[in-house]
This record gives structure tokens, sequence and C-alpha cells, in this order.
């Protein structure tokens, strides 16, 4: 989900990363964290979304959060076939025996165990499909497994190898496919971005972390960044129609080889200096970056592979992403 960034370990240069998303975080949108006169909202909860969802998320717990009796392990207990690969800001991810990876939460805190019972039942729903990760750990809702995808996400794949025309052909594919298949089941992502899809030894596509999903009954625990983030009621629940316009982005992504707006912050840099000055533009960069949404100014699509696709899940023309997929399929691109 987008709360805060994952510090990958121990290298510090996402430290630049982490630091964006934790002032990003901190302010975007400002209206969806600010607390009401009628409640009082953890703020250390980074799970909640609007004060009114959250309570509505607190009397509807599912069935499955309240029957199974969890047993959390504390974070600092590890064994040696754990390679500690990513500390998150409520889970920590490890690689075991070098075969998959498991999410466990970093306390026995409602706000960490929550997001991670989510994407347990959220798998359990969506069942075995060569679009989605492939869960492990089935039957069990104290820690994620999944299994481990050696080439990684395709944010990064994309950016460390050149991609053949073809290859990215069937991606967008795959992407569409994905989609197609979470929405059949009532899933909504809430944090759709080219770096939530994996790539199997086939280099197909999969689509995975689903710790801040909606599904019917159960509010989603958060929502997209703002280069990804359908403007919107923030205090009403995420929808289809927010994961179209989420899905528009990432498939951006894809073709473009960078995030919607991205140019608006600037070029990374390890100069101490230049990151603190983006940081304390970060408000006013996904505050411009709503408004151009709002005002349906979009990037230039024109030239790009599936522009018209890309530029149709902006602008709210597809009620289904099936319609998407079907308009790839059946005309020349």
């Amino acid at each position: 989900m987008w709360i805060l960034g994952w510090l990958r370990w121990p290298k510090l240069s996402s430290l630049y990363n982490l630091t964006l998303n934790v002032f990003s975080y901190a302010f975007w949108p400002l209206k969806r964290l600010l607390p009401s006169s009628t409640s009082n909202p953890s703020w250390g909860d980074h799970e909640h979304k609007s004060n009114g969802e959250q309570t509505h998320a607190n009397t509807c717990k599912s069935s499955a959060e309240d029957s199974h009796n969890i047993i959390i392990r504390r974070a600092g207990q590890r064994s040696d076939n754990h390679e500690l690969l990513i500390i998150g800001i409520f889970a920590e991810v490890y690689l075991i025996d070098k075969n998959f990876i498991r999410k466990i939460p970093r306390s026995q805190s409602e706000e960490d165990m929550r997001p991670i019972i989510r994407e347990a039942q959220i798998y359990e729903i969506l069942g075995v499909h060569p679009r989605i990760a492939e869960w492990l750990s089935i039957g069990r809702f104290d820690h994620v497994d999944i299994k481990y995808y050696p080439h990684g996400d395709l944010a990064n794949y994309c950016q460390n190898n050149n991609i053949a025309t073809e290859l990215r052909s069937k991606w967008f594919q795959q992407i569409l496919e994905a989609i197609v298949v979470i929405h059949s089941h009532d899933v909504i992502h809430s944090d759709l971005a080219l770096r939530q899809f994996f790539l199997d030894d086939e280099l197909n596509v999969r689509l995975g972390d689903f710790n801040s999903a909606q599904y019917p009954d159960h509010l989603s625990l958060g929502y997209e960044k703002a280069s990804h983030c359908l403007p919107r009621d923030y205090n009403l629940p995420n929808s289809k129609a927010s994961d179209i316009f989420a899905l528009g982005s990432t498939l951006y992504e894809l073709v473009a080889g960078m995030a919607p707006y991205s140019d608006l912050t600037g070029p990374k840099s390890d100069d101490p200096d230049v990151i603190k000055a983006q940081i304390l533009r970060q408000r006013e960069v996904d505050h411009e970056i709503e408004s151009r949404y709002k005002n349906n100014v979009f990037p230039d699509v024109s030239g790009l592979f599936g522009g018209a696709i890309i530029l149709a899940c902006w602008r709210g023309q597809f009620s289904e992403a099936k319609e998407a997929l079907d308009v790839y399929l059946n005309q020349d691109i």
C-alpha cells in the first residue's frame, strides 16, 4: 500500500525514496488524515483512511479476523534460514530458504496485524491464478508466504533491463488481465502501481501486495499515491473506478518508463540539500498532480503504445477493466 516506503536493508540508497514517502504520507491527501470532532483515531495507525471509514472498518471485520487464533512471532526472533530483505512500517519481509517470501507483522498490535490478515484474506478469495502471485501459507492468517520471484517486481526490472517491444506488449495485456481477475471477485486493490506486479520464471506478470485491498463489507486499508490517485471524495470507499484510474497510471509507467508527473519532483540525487528541497516540495507536488487530474489534465500519451487505453482509464471511460482488455485485444495499437 502507499504508506511509508520500504527501507531496503542494508542499502541506504533507498533512504531517498523512504524519506519522500514519509513526507508524502504525512501530507497527501491531508483531508484523509485530519481527525474529526466525533472520533479520535490513532495517528500511529498508518492504515487509517478517514475517520468514518475507520469506524466502519472496525465494525466490519471479517469472520476470518475474529475466528483465527493468531499468534504473532515477534519481529526480533529470527532463524538462520531467514534472510531479512525489507523492513516496512508494519511488517518485516524475509526470504526463507531462498525459496519463498514471508511477511510477518512487526508487533502484535492491531495496526501491524491487520494488513497481514487482509492480504491473506485476499489471496484466499482470489485462489490460484496465473496472473496472481502464488500464496503458499494457505489457511494461515498470522503471516503471508508468497512464492519467491527472483526477477523481482516489474518496476525495478524495467529500470534495470532493456525491454523488447513484444515483451512490453505482453505485460500490458497481462496487467489488464490481472485487474479483470481481481475485479471479478469484487476485490479492489487500492494501491495499483507497477511495483505491485512480479515476474515469474517465464517473465509473466503476477499481481501481489494486497495488504490495503478492499472487498465487500471490508473497506480498504489504504489508497494510491498521488500520481496514481483518482481525485474523489476520500470519505467514500475505494472503487473499481479508482482502481481503473490507477491502472492507467500503472500502464503509463510501463510504456513511458516513469510515473505520471514524476518530473515535477525533479531528478533523484544523493545531495542532501537537493533531497531536503524535494522533500519540502513534495506536498506541493502532490496537490499539483491532484489539481491537474481534477481538471482532466493528464500526461501526454500521444505516440505511446496503448496511449488511447491509458487516457480512457484516466478519463473514466471504462466502467470495467474487462472493457479496457477487450479494446486492447480488438484494436491495432
